[in-house]
């Protein structure tokens, strides 16, 4: 994700990090991946094919199971969530924007490092802002297919979602989220990419289960 490509964390190894250009935190694309500058999105040469007939296969239609979800938290223990089971590899450490710390993270995926770097690999990020920086949705419109709006209150959180589909190519669905709780103590960037059509039940899982006690 150069969405992920200039987004990371300060930590050795980790492929990109979490990052914000003017008050904004975007996931970019840097070939085919997620993460990136804020604003900094680019258009994905990849032609659609208009070529041959539809395929005549039924696709069964995906299955949510509210049973395969683990607890996954940051490094401090002091904010958590619960994710899809397959998503065993956890990143918890700061989130970091332009060098310094804003607050608690916690991403999860099944590689994170791939959720990082690619479109096609099925992941969440969690970053509370407990600071003045203020994240921001962005704008992925030129690399994935624009989506709906919606205004959402769950669990403690209330706030914006934001879709989009096809992010580079992919067969994918790409949620961002942001909110906080009712008395504005600080504020929540969600971004959750899935790639079996259970992304907005897996997002609700997450704001569901979302606790942190700093």
């Amino acid at each position: 994700m150069n969405t992920h490509g200039d987004l990371g964390f300060s930590t050795a190894g980790l492929m990109a990090v979490i990052a914000g250009l003017t008050g904004a935190v975007l996931l970019a694309v840097a070939g085919v991946g997620v993460i990136g500058a804020l604003g900094d999105t680019t258009e994905d040469s990849r032609a659609t094919s208009t070529t041959g007939p539809a395929a005549t296969t039924t696709t069964p239609a995906a299955t949510f199971d509210p049973g395969r979800f683990n607890a996954a938290s940051n490094d401090s223990g002091t904010l958590s969530i619960e994710v899809p089971g397959e998503w065993v590899d956890v990143f918890g450490s700061e989130w970091v924007v332009d060098g310094r710390e804003v607050g608690p993270s916690v991403t999860a995926a099944p590689d994170v490092d791939a959720w990082y770097s690619s479109w096609d690999t099925p992941g969440v990020f969690v970053g509370v802002s407990t600071t003045d920086f203020s994240p921001q949705i962005g704008d992925f419109s030129g690399i994935c297919t624009t989506g709906k709006v919606d205004e959402r209150s769950i669990g403690t959180l209330s706030g914006t979602v934001q879709t989009w589909s096809q992010c580079g190519g992919e067969s994918n669905d790409f949620y961002v989220f942001i909110g906080g709780p009712a008395d504005a103590s600080y504020t929540v960037l969600v971004q959750l990419v899935s790639l079996d059509g259970t992304g907005l039940e897996t997002l609700e899982r997450v704001l569901e289960t979302f606790s942190y006690h700093p």
